[in-house]
């Protein structure tokens, strides 16, 4: 009895870091400083290996997801015009008349990848999949639910502390086309993930 109360008791405490974890990286992230997110992100990889002993199958996992999900931003922030600090970018300054025209309509900086501090954040994420953040799959509308309305209420908050703008935008429209593109976005992410782990353990059942 004593234990399993005590494997319990562990058990907990290891989500307990877990969860702590990765809000001290998401508050490092979104200063907007690539290199500090960077050595945050991987510090609390490390720590996640140490923890939970994390099989290759299931880093595979939330490698994908990570890249996905930041490929996925990158684009929604592109044609949306959202200017991520920290972006990679080329510059379509030139003294050629289209290119001043262009830059007159758009903007100088074309991102061509979100900065090295999302990236960061999605794998930080990710570490709570399986086990912190557990709980957001345990109904399909919990997860949806989820993903429509507070993920992108966090992306707002991400936005303004790491001093990130939307281009042009003189109306609420970008704001709320973001909000709704994130929306889908990670519910159609969430659902995907799930989907994939659930087989992979229909499988290894299978196998076993």
């Amino acid at each position: 009895m004593l234990t399993e109360i005590n494997k319990a008791c562990i058990a907990n405490k290891k989500l307990i870091v877990n969860a702590i974890g990765f809000q001290l990286v998401w508050f490092i992230c979104v200063q907007g400083h690539n290199l500090y997110a960077a050595f945050a992100a991987i510090a609390l990889l490390s720590l996640y290996q140490l923890i939970f002993n994390t099989q290759s199958k299931t880093w595979k996992a939330l490698i994908a997801f990570s890249l996905v999900g930041y490929l996925g931003d990158g684009i929604i922030a592109m044609m949306l015009n959202l200017n991520y600090l920290g972006s990679f970018n080329i510059n379509t300054n030139a003294n050629d008349s289209f290119n001043e025209s262009f830059n007159e309509s758009f903007n100088e900086n074309i991102n061509i990848l979100a900065p090295l501090w999302l990236l960061s954040l999605w794998l930080a994420f990710a570490t709570t999949l399986n086990h912190s953040m557990r709980w957001l799959f345990k109904t399909p509308y919990l997860t949806v639910f989820i993903a429509l309305f507070f993920v992108p209420i966090s992306y707002f908050a991400g936005i303004k502390l790491s001093g990130s703008t939307f281009v042009l935008s003189s109306s609420s429209i970008p704001y709320w086309t973001f909000f709704i593109a994130e929306g889908v976005w990670w519910a159609i992410l969430l659902m995907g993930y799930q989907k994939l782990t659930t087989s992979q353990k229909t499988t290894g059942m299978t196998h076993a």
